[in-house]
């Protein structure tokens, strides 16, 4: 098995993945072991995700202490190679949302094997086959849409319509955002998208900004029309009242797994162990199935109302490749906005 094949997140593999549900106790309450002291977490995941299940694992577990270091996929990964350049990657546990990112440190061997017991409930296309890393979540990123701005016979159907709308529309930018990274990576292999969507779209005033954050909030207060947009951000927005939608595009989403890790020298490696375990488990899933995600084990139901995996439609990515040529990447898009 290669390594795109298990990564790539095939409608099939992800149906079991959400729909098969299984009986049983939780495999979390069967492994525990003696953990104590501090874990340094890494992770580009968003805060309101991470911290609800940092509280809860410190909850269920007195002796650890989960000490986060937060940021944005780009910047964290600037650290993580710095830290290696000098001979100490710091990070216990690794969580982040370009698996080019794991391939590259795998192939480096800056990661520690795992096999946690926990993953015996994740479907193989989210494990590495090695062990070096696991999917903690999976999200997918099509069209974001402003309700008040954007009327139902409106909303983009493809992402050659996204373009129609010029300046009112928006992405965060590939230099930062980890996902639109990896979306850049597969509009880029897919021969009826390529880099003229890109050119295009600079063409036409399409808007570029920094970062999911701030692309959100402009879809929020009415700035832009449209975005690429995240499903779980998206349908988080609109649970506190916010006029927004996410919308599946005929021609495909980016349906992409977040990996985690731990470090190859790592400082607390049962404290890892234990909290990677907990990520996994049931009940850290659930916290982020409550959250809007896909859960990534199958036996947790996903969020009420969202599409199965096997009616959409997911776009090609081509992890080992885009691990090979993401600078060149990073590069040609700098060169266009």
């Amino acid at each position: 098995m290669t390594v795109r094949t298990f990564l790539q997140l095939s409608a099939s593999a992800l149906a079991l993945a959400c729909l098969v549900l299984m009986g049983g106790t939780s495999i979390a309450q069967s492994s525990e072991r003696q953990a104590s002291g501090t874990v340094t977490f890494y992770s580009s995941m968003v805060l309101d995700v991470v911290e609800p299940i940092i509280q809860e694992f410190e909850a269920r577990h007195p002796g650890i202490k989960i000490d986060l270091l937060y940021s944005g996929s780009v910047e964290l990964e600037q650290r993580i190679f710095a830290e290696i350049e000098a001979g100490n990657l710091r990070a216990d546990v690794i969580w982040a949302a370009n698996p080019a990112l794991f391939l590259n440190l795998k192939n480096a061997g800056w990661l520690m094997p795992y096999e946690s017991p926990e993953g015996a409930a994740i479907p193989d296309v989210l494990k590495d086959p090695d062990h070096m890393f696991i999917a903690g979540r999976v999200h997918n990123m099509g069209i974001g849409y402003n309700t008040r701005l954007v009327a139902p016979d409106q909303v983009p159907q493809t992402w050659a319509e996204f373009l129609e709308w010029g300046p009112r529309a928006a992405l965060a930018s590939p230099l930062h955002s980890g996902t639109n990274f990896n979306m850049l990576g597969a509009f880029v292999r897919n021969e009826d998208i390529g880099w003229e969507w890109f050119e295009t779209a600079r063409e036409k005033g399409v808007q570029v900004v920094r970062g999911t954050g701030d692309v959100t909030r402009g879809l929020v207060s009415g700035e832009f029309a449209v975005i690429k947009g995240i499903d779980y951000i998206m349908a988080g927005q609109a649970s506190e009242g916010a006029p927004v939608a996410f919308a599946f595009p005929q021609d495909g989403v980016l349906s992409l797994p977040s990996p985690i890790a731990i470090g190859r020298n790592a400082r607390n490696p049962e404290g890892a162990k234990a909290f990677l375990d907990f990520i996994i488990s049931r009940e850290g899933q659930q916290v982020l199935v409550d959250r809007h995600f896909l859960p990534v084990r199958t036996d947790v139901a996903p969020p009420p109302g969202l599409p199965s995996p096997s009616e959409i439609k997911a776009l090609d990515v081509d992890f080992d490749w885009m691990a090979e040529h993401g600078s060149q990447l990073r590069e040609r898009f700098a060169d266009l906005y």
